[in-house]
């Protein structure tokens, strides 16, 4: 039973990791297609100057933030910390209603 519970929680863990890679490939294919818009805009617009790199720049800290926020860079919001705060919040539920097997 707790090895069905293991490949569950596996499982799980797979199957969100794969879901914000998914996320993450989507903004980056969208960043690509908009990049190349704007510049094609630029280019065809007769403008004596480039300013297709400015959205770019933009849209690109969003695309970065999202990689960090999805990617959980340095630990930094990860999985283990998601881990950790789900132990963090199951203990302190258990502690107010008096369930006496917590887990340290």
């Amino acid at each position: 039973m707790a090895a069905d519970r293991e490949a569950d929680a596996r499982r799980d863990e797979a199957r969100r990791y794969v879901r914000r890679k998914r996320i993450f490939y989507t903004v980056v294919g969208i960043y690509l297609a908009l990049s190349l818009m704007w510049f094609t805009i630029d280019l065809l617009d007769n403008s004596s100057g480039f300013w297709f790199y400015w959205p770019m720049l933009g849209t690109g800290v969003g695309v970065l933030i999202t990689g960090v926020v999805l990617g959980g860079l340095g630990g930094l919001f990860g999985q283990d910390w998601e881990r950790r705060e789900i132990e963090r919040h199951m203990r302190r539920s258990d502690n107010e209603h008096g369930t006496s097997d917590a887990r340290p």
